[in-house]
């Protein structure tokens, strides 16, 4: 009894555990899973990159305040002043002023004051968490302790895979979306297809059904006109017998058997191409190319880039080549390049810029997942060009053959 207790006890356990990684495979949870991981990694990094951040801060202040007050004291000090004394107290404390600077900036030092700004915010944690799962990668954000870049190295180890697994999951899921979508389309417009031409032959019909209306009434008045006068006709003489309605009722035959014809080619032609139904290239890269517009639209506006540069951000970004960007100091903004193109670089001066952060790492996320539906769409309508040019040439040759 105790054995058997125990077995069932293990065998619960084992499908718990086996429901959980299904669950954690399935495409709710794979994608709870990538942003669950993020988040987590965007904790971890804070806690270690942030304090780092701000004893950098506090000693470039801290030796900028120095510089400062020696050459205070020296102009104060000296009773005459003199020139050349001065200089060498002063020029020898900015050079030290100087060596601490490009030792902060050495150690991710960005120009901004404790208080004012910070990259190593929560939101910035999770963009730069995402960046490195996602490969992007983009430079303005980086680990600076020991502990964190090998922590950025484990985390890319574990992450890139997920992140790899995520996307292939559900592109495939948003292309079968997209698909199914695109299908329903094709019926819809063979539905309108059809209701014009029950449309077109209703009015045909009916201008049929006048036309015979007024034909049946004119031989009817011949009719009556020839028995008044006496014209020899018989007396078993009638309408059946002149054929109108014969002929009426052939046209509306011949009309509806045409439409119901109509019909039937619509319908195999509909599941003709439902059978292989493929989405077109063209509509594909069409809907690429509206994101990149989205976001460079989206970009331009917050930030007041150039379209050109908002449109260069996002697409060095969802196609994850992620070119170094510079850290954006004022001294050297004029010669940064793209490096100062960045959404929310402006932490200090925008209120905004951690909504911006959120909502650009929506923006990479989902897109990112869009060009794998793109790709998996794309891929297939590639294959299936290729299939049917491969059976165009084997047939040619099999006409030649003969």
């Amino acid at each position: 009894m105790v054995r058997r207790h125990r077995r069932s006890k293990v065998t619960r356990v084992v499908n718990l555990v086996k429901r959980i990684i299904a669950f954690f495979f399935s495409h709710v949870g794979l994608c709870a899973l990538v942003i669950g991981y993020a988040l987590g990694g965007a904790i971890i990094f804070r806690a270690v990159e942030a304090p780092h951040e701000r004893d950098i801060q506090n000693e470039v202040t801290r030796a900028r305040h120095e510089a400062v007050n020696v050459a205070w004291n020296t102009t104060f000090r000296v009773n005459k002043l003199d020139r050349a004394q001065w200089e060498r107290t002063v020029y020898s404390q900015i050079k030290k002023f100087q060596k601490k600077c490009m030792w902060a900036i050495r150690r991710g030092y960005d120009g901004k004051e404790f208080g004012v700004s910070a990259q190593w915010t929560f939101t910035g944690a999770f963009l730069y968490s995402l960046t490195v799962i996602t490969t992007i990668g983009y430079g303005n954000t980086s680990a600076k302790t020991y502990f964190g870049k090998t922590l950025t190295i484990v985390f890319a180890i574990i992450g890139i895979p997920l992140m790899l697994l995520f996307l292939t999951n559900i592109g495939d899921v948003m292309a079968k979306i997209f698909r199914f979508l695109y299908a329903r389309s094709i019926r819809l417009k063979y539905k309108l297809i059809l209701w014009h031409k029950k449309r077109r032959a209703a009015k045909i019909r009916k201008a049929n059904s006048l036309v015979a209306k007024m034909t049946r009434t004119s031989m009817n008045r011949s009719y009556i006109g020839t028995q008044r006068f006496g014209t020899g006709l018989r007396d078993d003489c009638s309408l059946e017998s002149l054929g109108v309605p014969a002929a009426a009722s052939d046209v509306h035959e011949l009309l509806a058997a045409r439409v119901h014809l109509d019909q039937l080619e619509v319908k195999e032609s509909v599941e003709a191409q439902l059978q292989r139904i493929s989405v077109p290239l063209s509509l594909v890269l069409l809907t690429m190319l509206a994101y990149f517009i989205a976001g460079s639209i989206l970009f331009s506006l917050w930030e007041g880039w150039t379209f050109l540069d908002s449109f260069y951000f996002c697409f060095i970004s969802l196609t994850t080549i992620g070119l170094f960007i510079f850290i954006e100091i004022p001294v050297i903004q004029d010669v940064a390049g793209f490096g100062d193109k960045f959404p929310g670089a402006s932490v200090g001066n925008d209120k905004d810029a951690q909504e911006k952060l959120v909502i650009t790492s929506v923006y990479l996320l989902f897109g990112m997942a869009l060009l794998a539906m793109c790709f998996n769409l794309a891929q297939e309508e590639v294959v299936n060009k290729v299939a049917w040019l491969a059976n165009k040439f084997r047939s040619k040759e099999d006409d030649e053959y003969d």
